[in-house]
């Protein structure tokens, strides 16, 4: 007689469900997850541009703008280089924040209280000696299950909080 090894259809239909359900609950731990982290990763790098417009006013010694999108999710810094016109102005970095995120805020207010420009369009001036000449504010970002929020100080300095469900604290 010969001896055949190998797997029924039965245990080879258990061994599939049982990677599937390993499979589903990962993936329903992990979204929020990836949403929080992609939030917390647009915060801080509308706070890293807020911090190169000012370290840029003071390096250059002349205004610069953080400016913020909120429709198209775009941050920027521009050097105003003559702030009687804009046609002279010089984008000095750009970037585009994740899709994954909003502004929105877990509790009453605008998300976004930076100077208004234009519809989805704020900005924050930074005069040459760092502090914020016009756009003291704030911007708040949802995403995943959590909530943050830079505030922009008029010295300017900025600092991030989250939301820890009642309340706004420091840090991440």
């Amino acid at each position: 007689m010969r001896s055949e090894a190998g797997m029924s259809l039965a245990e080879i239909t258990v061994v599939m469900v049982l990677m599937s359900i390993v499979v589903v609950a990962a993936a329903t731990y992990s979204v929020p997850w990836l949403g929080r982290e992609d939030m917390r990763g647009a915060i801080y790098q509308a706070q890293e541009f807020m911090q190169l417009a000012r370290a840029q006013a003071i390096t250059r010694n002349r205004d610069c703008q953080f400016r913020i999108d909120t429709a198209s999710r775009m941050v920027s810094v521009v050097d105003l280089n003559d702030p009687s016109t804009s046609a002279d102005d010089i984008t000095l970095n750009t970037a585009t924040l994740s899709s994954r995120i909003t502004f929105a805020r877990p509790d009453s207010g605008s998300a976004v209280t930076l100077a208004s420009v234009s519809g989805s369009l704020y900005q924050a001036t930074f005069a040459s000696n760092g502090s914020v000449s016009s756009g003291a504010g704030l911007v708040s970002v949802q995403g995943g299950d959590g909530n943050y929020r830079i505030n922009l100080f008029a010295a300017g300095g900025v600092r991030v909080e989250r939301w820890d469900g009642s309340s706004w604290v420091a840090g991440s």
